[in-house]
């Protein structure tokens, strides 16, 4: 009988698999940080994601969110607001920055072939209420991707957006990066200086 621990198991060997059709990813992309959270070593760190997971990592795994187009990272970055609306809602201020990507090695869940390898699709990957799924205390399918994808050595995975049709979300594992400028913010001299 398998278990669920067999299924986790063969879903790393199946992202491990991927590797030799890994894509290079040479482009800008976009970040939106509150302002606590806009230097560039907060930016660039992945603690935030680490420390409260997301759809692409559990907790205690490092990653970077950003998003190839600026509506799709303001619909991201705003994606409560936008499902139970702004009343009564408190809208904090935010910092929007442009990132220089150069990474060698990334999983591209946008891609069909890609996917049918892993076993899903893209209504899979967009749907998963993985909140629900990590607040019961487990780990959710596409948390298990992102972890898999560590595990295999992917520098980042490029997926659907959940919240912009027609988008495309990087996540980024700092853990994997093959070289200190291979995600970096544009014009960071102009950011405010870290509080610390």
């Amino acid at each position: 009988m398998s278990t669920e621990r067999d299924a986790v198991e063969d879903l790393f060997r199946r992202i491990a698999a991927c590797e030799p059709r890994a894509v290079e990813l040479h482009c800008a992309a976009f970040r939106s940080a509150g302002v606590k959270y806009a230097h560039e070593s907060d930016l660039l760190s992945g603690d935030g994601a680490a420390r409260y997971g997301g759809r692409w990592n559990p907790r205690g795994v490092g990653a970077i969110y950003a998003s190839l187009d600026p509506v799709t990272a303001v619909k991201e970055s705003y994606q409560e607001f936008l499902e139970y609306g702004f009343a009564g809602a408190t809208i904090r201020p935010r910092v929007f920055v442009g990132l220089k990507v150069d990474l060698k090695c990334v999983l591209d869940l946008t891609q069909v072939r890609i996917r049918r390898a892993l076993g899903y699709t893209i209504s899979d990957l967009v749907t998963e209420d993985w909140r629900a799924i990590q607040a019961a205390g487990e780990e959710s399918w596409t948390q298990a991707i992102g972890r898999g994808a560590v595990a295999a050595g992917f520098e980042a995975l490029l997926a659907p957006s959940a919240r912009n049709r027609t988008g495309k979300i990087l996540v980024a594992f700092p853990s994997n990066l093959r070289t200190a400028h291979a995600v970096r913010v544009m014009a960071a001299d102009e950011l405010l200086r870290h509080p610390a």
